[in-house]
């Protein structure tokens, strides 16, 4: 929808979503309703009216991407993103597997550790307490390596997830530019067209820097 359409409640880009239950979703159409010749905005006191929508309703029932429309191929979409992210996936689940068998090898030696601790007597020889003492470290030591072997493999499960959901959930986002039509700046709402010209400011700003810094070298 134009700016301005919903004005004076929010000047917000609002967006119309139109759903039907024939099916999977497999494909999404987009159609940008642009103003009409000679306005800049719409207001409460100069609203959007009815027959700007003629276009789009003609257009409804004899889709073709033009200017104006464009289709966003969803299953295609869907199908290769899912492709893309399944082996992410796998190897995560497979991480977390290999992290969980660690943690269930460190509560057994954690038990281990314990029975031999409990074996250690006062009275006892002191060749024989060495014994046992050797035996602990060379548990601990295990242990030590199965904590590590764990914490390897759940960053290795975090990374790995993380990475499959950055292929997935964008497609997700309906949020599509129109790739057919140029930037029209007259258009953009005010607070784009701030942060557009301030962005370039101070883009200019670090090139004269630049600049300035170079000279100062010649010099």
């Amino acid at each position: 929808m134009p700016n301005g359409v919903f004005a004076p409640y929010t000047g917000i880009p609002t967006n119309l979503l139109f759903f039907d239950a024939s099916g999977p979703t497999e494909e999404i159409w987009y159609y940008e309703l642009t103003l009409s010749d000679g306005r800049k905005n719409y207001s409460k006191t100069k609203p959007i009216q009815d027959n700007e929508f003629n276009k789009c309703l003609a257009w409804w029932n004899n889709r073709e991407e033009n200017q104006s429309t464009w289709k966003y191929r969803f299953r295609e979409t869907y199908d290769k993103a899912k492709a893309e992210a399944q082996p992410c996936w796998d190897a995560a689940r497979e991480a977390e597997a290999i992290a969980n068998q660690c943690t269930r090898k460190v509560k057994e030696l954690d038990g281990q550790i314990q029975t031999l601790n409990a074996s250690i007597l006062d009275f006892a020889p002191a060749k024989q307490n060495k014994v046992i003492q050797d035996q602990i470290r060379t548990l601990k030591n295990e242990q030590a390596e199965a904590r590590e072997e764990e914490r390897q493999q759940r960053q290795i499960a975090k990374e790995s997830q993380a990475k499959g959901d950055a292929i997935y959930w964008p497609i997700f986002n309906l949020d599509k530019k129109n790739p057919n039509a140029r930037d029209d700046f007259e258009h953009l709402p005010p607070e784009q067209l701030v942060a557009d010209i301030w962005a370039k400011e101070q883009r200019i700003l670090e090139i004269l820097g630049e600049i300035k810094t170079i000279l100062k070298r010649e010099d």
